[in-house]
């Protein structure tokens, strides 16, 4: 491993929570070359996730500490717009896939011109991908895990809170410096921008209540058909109280403890305070709804169906599509083992999709598939079209 590099001098942060300072910062951004981003969330503490403060380092040693709730949400953060929208700032993520879905959910936010670091470490084959791994390793600096679930949302926010949040920014340009530079090394530029661009254009997550999720509860598939029916009910019911509460829904009804009370059907109160994990809010708020839904569920029998996923008509795949799947997948993995590039680098598994869905016929067909491009056209072409031909 080589050593360390100099650790950027980090020169502070200005905390940002009125309207005139904002100001100042939107013009600093815009005007930058580079900036950092990340973002604190309240996931943790929260049903309805927020982001309550965004945090920001330009290349000319600029940062702020953005505070969201302080100023009006997304009415108030509208001037950071122009400079994530404009390609002429590159805007430098670790793990941007949720900072950008959830800036764009909270702010309505468009993105153009990003560098992920994470991504580029994963294209590299690096072993270790977080941002605190990274950072000791190229800079020598360990970064403190001291406020990874506090409650973001609460104010005031203390100094040690801000220097935290500001800390996860303070060496992401330098850091993508060297990882532009290596990709340029590995020779791997177009399979990150190709990355980049499609991260740029992810949309936020649906807030939808799903009343099929229950099935993902650890150990829900090995109950037998009346509990499984109880944790659908239960499932539901813990959902309408978190959202009338504003909490996550782990922290109104465990998972653990919804599988406890699924398994073992409680007739009455008693009966449920014994079950483990069974609060006293459960007791004293929750009794009734989670009994009844225990009793719909014995009237029941067994959960409702779920519902077949509605693809659309053109991404089903039929046989032959999935045996060429299966043929690319084979090929990619020995692909990797002898040119030492990451699966990711050499075909990603959205274009994988595509290209066993579509079998093009002609290296052109295949640079026009998202994910693919000219590079892995040219470098990978006659190997991919002759094993979709024959698979």
């Amino acid at each position: 491993m080589s050593s360390p590099s100099e650790a950027p001098r980090l020169p502070g942060y200005v905390f940002v929570d009125r309207p005139d300072t904002l100001r100042d910062a939107a013009e600093t951004v815009e005007s930058s070359r580079a900036v950092a981003v990340d973002t604190e969330a309240d996931s943790m503490h929260s049903f309805f996730e927020k982001v309550c403060l965004v945090q920001l380092a330009t290349d000319a040693g600029h940062a702020f500490v953005v505070d969201p709730l302080s100023l009006g949400g997304r009415q108030g953060l509208a001037g950071l717009g122009p400079a994530f929208a404009s390609p002429s700032v590159l805007k430098v993520f670790h793990g941007a896939d949720f900072d950008v879905m959830s800036l764009r959910r909270d702010f309505g936010y468009q993105f153009r011109g990003i560098f992920d670091t994470m991504v580029a470490s994963q294209l590299l084959g690096d072993e270790k991908l977080s941002l605190r791994d990274l950072v000791e390793r190229f800079f020598g600096v360990t970064l403190t895990k001291a406020y990874t679930r506090c409650d973001w949302g609460r104010r005031p926010l203390d100094e040690q809170q801000l220097e935290y949040s500001y800390h996860d920014v303070a060496y992401l340009v330098p850091l993508m410096e060297i990882q532009r530079d290596r990709l340029r090394e590995r020779d791997l530029v177009e399979e990150a921008e190709i990355e980049f661009e499609r991260l740029a254009r992810r949309e936020p997550a649906s807030r939808e209540f799903d009343p099929h999720d229950w099935i993902r509860i650890k150990g829900a598939r090995d109950l037998p058909p009346v509990p499984q029916a109880a944790l659908a009910e239960l499932f539901a019911v813990r959902d309408r109280h978190a959202r009338r509460m504003d909490r996550p829904p782990f922290k109104v009804v465990g998972n653990d403890t919804l599988l406890h009370i699924a398994s073992r059907l409680p007739a009455d109160v008693e009966a449920l305070r014994r079950i483990k994990g069974v609060s006293a809010y459960v007791v004293g708020r929750m009794a009734r709804e989670l009994l009844a839904a225990v009793e719909a569920a014995k009237a029941r029998g067994a959960p409702p169906p779920r519902p077949r996923p509605q693809m659309d008509p053109e991404k089903r795949m039929d046989m032959n599509a999935q045996r060429r799947l299966g043929a690319l997948k084979d090929w990619r993995n020995a692909a990797s083992a002898r040119s030492g590039r990451t699966t990711l680098a050499i075909l990603p598994n959205y274009a994988m999709f595509e290209v066993a869905r579509l079998c093009p016929r002609s290296a052109e067909d295949l640079a026009a598939i998202p994910g693919v491009g000219p590079k892995r056209a040219a470098l990978w072409g006659t190997e991919i079209l002759s094993l979709a031909r024959g698979a």
